[in-house]
């Protein structure tokens, strides 16, 4: 159980975004004399001038369109700043969801804002257990910047602000009606539609957006570089995408002893039938090839609505809300699992000699099996013997779009609602009081089609009513001539009565309540000192509920999936003070004290200081420390998976250690404990801003986080696997690991892991972005842009003791983090002329170093990728249109790769799978 912070800034700032954006007219006599004050994110007060007093990156609506956006993770994949979010998800865990990951520091690590509030917490979680904003429940219509404030925030928003804080700013204000639209063609179809509609009058306003976008479905093999890297190239047998526990199986002869526990014995013989029944025969074994059993895009559709409205009860009194819903429901693909719940030791299936299809008889030497083709089947010669069969009992009907009847389909329902209410009033001239309240759920359903009850399966192969064998496939009308009636295929109705469709439902749910007042203390020689205080309190609550049946441990696997529950209670208090010590150099200090029912109390202060030098420089600096708390999950349980590469082979039966290439999906359970404290950071920033005219501007930010204390796995899973192995001569035993739990003929089957507080990463770098706005005069304007990230260090001790790991310009494949390379850039540039526009952009990530080959001075290859717009609008009596035409990367360059044959063949954390993209689009204005 776990708390997770909100902080009352976020609340205060949106509020004082609003009233600032929309003063009330009729409440002052002399408003020509007013100065506006604004908030902006990362302080709590208001003040005139707050222009480039933090390292604020802002993404704003219209460059969001012109860098040719269609969903938040694209906009997550045009920042410089953000590193290791995933652009694609192989782990249907997360399929569906997107996030952002400031300075690749993990997406717990970064905390999403709307309107400086918190936005809430998926109903899922990284396989570290660390909790995030799901960015996908956002329509993008709805957005008017994004502001990423980029060193740590905790001292004045509380926990996950360790990196930096997403500040998603609404189009409050809108009024009228816009409709949109954009279809896009890549791999795979994808389109949206949006509505923005807005209405005000003197004294409030309201607004709503919506956005329904959808998109389809795409394999492994639709994508050539796949195919060509670790698909074989047309070539089966080099596929890395062949599990050895195959469809139709591998089988041995059964053997019962006096208890009745039956265990497999003798060599292992592949299913006669395996090729034509669409397995792979390699290696005396018969394999599967499970390569679109998985979908890397999976179809999508969403349907997301966010409302908003601000009114003044009274001169002084200003009632605000919002009210947003999302919908999404993924359609992922799920290939047949090992079953390993048979009733054979170990959990393979029994298949008893009476079964029709069972043609399996006692070998000469009478310690095997020998096959005899059913054509020459004698019931007065041949007597069948009991078998152990290792399958997947569905492979080869769950590949793709299957047209096996069996639904293969994986379906992910996303279900998102948040409400916000609040109160802002001036409680003087110079003081206001902001209350608010923050409710948000999401729920996740995950229907699993196909499933299995394990004892309806196991009676229908000892019945003979299901046949496990390849003649169900490859001779289906073939009649039993063991008993004269029964058909080898397993007919839909068959298949249908043993399979089980499983659903696990989670549900997260954020509570915050706080109460911020904010003003002026007194004046001084050089301007007015400023103050805020506030309390919050915050509530969160996480449940995961397994299908009965795999509850139970009769699913596929006999290991019962344990139910998980947890919440957490928060209470913060906070201050900040703004005090202008001379007419050129502000500071600003925050501390806040929080106070977790599960992980103790952290006190985190902050001081930033701007200086003036002249009316073209800019000098900023900062530093505090940030914190993050265990999630509810890192202190209960987490459940999830990854392919591995074994170093074990089974040799007539028997673990060895003898590399074959062979790439298993294990279950990975990490245990989580309540003696969990905080990860905690330290952070500063020194940044210059130089503007010598009104339209160039650069800046330069040196960054630098310490991070300690990380709630991390107590070793990769990888790595425990490895070690098995490590020193154990070609053929050897492996070596025991109680944390490893192998089948009982040797196949990698599950891993138990545990959370501790250890290790730490330090990272250092340089942001620098430059602006130049160009009137070209009868040849229009002309805007070039520049962004970019250094990563200079991002040194990573895994666990306390060891040696620090080099992790920048490192894929990072042995530690928690992703992919770092050290050097992000884009350039852009945007020309108008009259109603024409041209946007066009270069995207650059740096080379970084493979660490999953022996080579240390093998690289994954730099990418660089160009993007083009244009756009042209017509104007009428009905209103403005908008049309465009685009493609983002127009040279159709294939992510970087990974290695020959190593799995997946890119790096989903760095690079888009897509490939080029074209997409047509309107914008409509009433």
């Amino acid at each position: 159980m776990k708390q997770f912070t909100t902080s009352p800034l976020p609340l205060y700032l949106a509020i004082s975004a609003i009233l600032s954006a929309s003063p009330t007219a009729y409440a002052s006599e002399e408003p020509a004399k007013s100065i506006e004050r604004i908030a902006v994110t990362g302080s709590l007060i208001k003040r005139a001038d707050l222009e480039e007093s933090m390292p604020v990156t802002v993404f704003d609506k219209a460059l969001i369109e012109n860098s040719g956006a269609q969903n938040m993770i694209d906009v997550a994949n045009n920042l410089t700043i953000n590193s290791g979010s995933l652009f694609t998800n192989e782990n249907a865990q997360l399929a569906g969801t997107s996030q952002f990951n400031i300075r690749g520091l993990g997406p717990g690590s970064t905390l999403t804002l709307i309107n400086g509030r918190r936005a809430g917490i998926a109903p899922v979680a990284t396989t570290l257990g660390n909790q995030f904003f799901d960015i996908n429940q956002l329509p993008l219509a709805m957005i008017e910047r994004i502001e990423f404030l980029t060193d740590g925030a905790s001292s004045t928003y509380g926990s996950q602000a360790v990196a930096g804080v997403a500040n998603i700013i609404t189009r409050q204000g809108f009024e009228g009606l816009e409709v949109s639209g954009r279809y896009q063609d890549a791999v795979n179809d994808a389109y949206d539609l949006n509505l923005v509609t807005g209405a005000a009058n003197e004294r409030g306003q309201f607004n709503l957006y919506a956005t329904l976008t959808g998109q389809t479905r795409s394999y492994r093999s639709d994508f050539d570089f796949i195919n060509e890297r670790v698909g074989g190239n047309g070539n089966i047998y080099d596929s890395k995408f062949l599990s050895s526990t195959g469809s139709p199986g591998s089988y041995q002869l059964a053997q019962t002893d006096a208890n009745g526990v039956i265990t497999p014995t003798g060599s292992v013989i592949a299913d006669p039938n395996c090729e034509a029944a669409g397995g792979v025969l390699q290696g005396g074994v018969c394999k599967t090839s499970f390569i679109d059993q998985l979908a890397i895009l999976p179809a999508e559709n969403r349907f997301q609505m966010f409302s908003e409205f601000a009114y003044d009860v009274t001169d002084s009194v200003k009632a605000y809300g919002e009210l947003s819903f999302s919908r999404n429901k993924v359609k992922a693909i799920l290939g047949s699992p090992f079953y390993s719940n048979g009733l054979v030791k170990g959990g393979s299936t029994f298949v008893p000699a009476d079964h029709p299809f069972n043609f399996f008889v006692l070998n000469e030497a009478g310690n095997g099996l020998t096959y005899i083709d059913p054509q020459s089947w004698d019931n007065n010669i041949h007597q069948a013997v009991d078998v152990v069969a290792k399958s997947r009992p569905f492979g080869v009907y769950t590949t793709g779009d299957s047209a096996s009847g069996i639904n293969n389909a994986l379906d992910i329902d996303f279900d998102y609602y948040r409400a916000v209410a609040g109160f802002e009033a001036d409680i003087s001239e110079t003081w206001t009081l902001n209350t608010s309240y923050v409710y948000a759920v999401g729920k996740r359903t995950e229907t699993t089609h196909l499933g299995v009850s394990s004892t309806t399966f196991n009676d229908a192969v000892l019945d003979g009513r299901f046949n496990p064998f390849g003649t169900a496939i490859s001779n289906p009308g073939l009649v039993s001539p063991k008993d004269g009636t029964s058909v080898a295929g397993n007919s839909e109705e068959e298949l249908a009565a043993v399979l089980h469709s499983f659903v696990d439902e989670t549900y997260s749910e954020q509570q915050v309540v706080e109460a911020i007042a904010s003003g002026d203390l007194f004046e001084m020689d050089a301007g007015t000192v400023g103050l805020a205080i506030g309390t919050q309190y915050r509530y969160e609550d996480y449940q995961y509920t397994p299908d009965s049946l795999s509850a139970k441990g009769l699913g596929f696997g006999s290991t019962p999936s344990a139910s998980i529950a947890g919440d957490t209670n928060v209470f913060a208090v906070f201050a900040e003070l703004f005090v202008p010590v001379h007419e050129d150099v502000e500071v600003q200090t925050a501390l806040r004290y929080e106070d977790y029912d599960t992980a103790g109390s952290t006190l985190d202060p902050k001081i930033a200081v701007k200086w003036n030098i002249n009316d073209q420089w800019i000098l900023r600096s900062s530093f505090g420390t940030s914190f993050q708390a265990p999630t509810n999950l890192q202190t209960g349980e987490t459940l999830g998976g990854a392919y591995i590469d074994d170093p074990v082979s089974v040799q007539n039966g028997v673990p060895v250690c003898h590399p074959t290439g062979v790439s298993n999906y294990v279950y990975i359970t990490t245990k989580g404990s309540d003696a969990l404290e905080p990860s905690k950071a330290k952070s500063w920033n020194l940044g210059l801003v130089y503007q010598p005219t009104k339209n160039l501007m650069m800046k330069a930010d040196l960054w630098s986080f310490d991070y300690s204390d990380l709630v991390a796995q107590d070793s990769s899973a990888t790595g425990i696997v490895n070690a098995q192995c490590a020193g154990v001569a070609q053929g050897g035993k492996p070596k025991d690991d109680p944390r490893i739990n192998r089948s009982a003929e040797g196949q990698l089957r599950e891993i138990t892991l545990n959370y501790i507080n250890t290790g730490s990463v330090e990272t250092q770098g340089i942001d620098f972005s430059a602006n130049y706005d160009l009137d070209l005069d009868a040849m229009g304007d002309l805007t070039l842009g520049f962004d970019s990230t250094y990563v200079a260090t991002f040194d990573i001790v895994a666990i306390d003791g060891q040696p620090a790991i080099d992790g920048a310009g490192s894929y990072n494949s042995s530690n928690a983090f992703k992919a770092m390379p050290q050097i992000r850039a884009n350039t852009r540039a945007s020309w108008k002329l009259n109603n024409h526009a041209v946007n066009a952009s270069v995207r650059y990530i740096s080379n970084y170093d493979n660490d999953l080959t022996a080579d240390e001075h093998d690289k994954i290859a730099a990418f660089t990728s160009v993007d083009l717009k244009y756009s042209y609008t017509f104007e009428s009596s009905a209103g403005s249109t908008l049309v465009n035409v685009g493609v983002n990367n127009l040279f159709d360059k294939a992510p970087p790769s990974l290695g020959d044959g190593i799995r997946p063949g890119y790096d989903a954390t760095t690079h888009d799978v897509r490939g080029r993209v074209l997409y047509a689009g309107f914008t409509h204005t009433f």
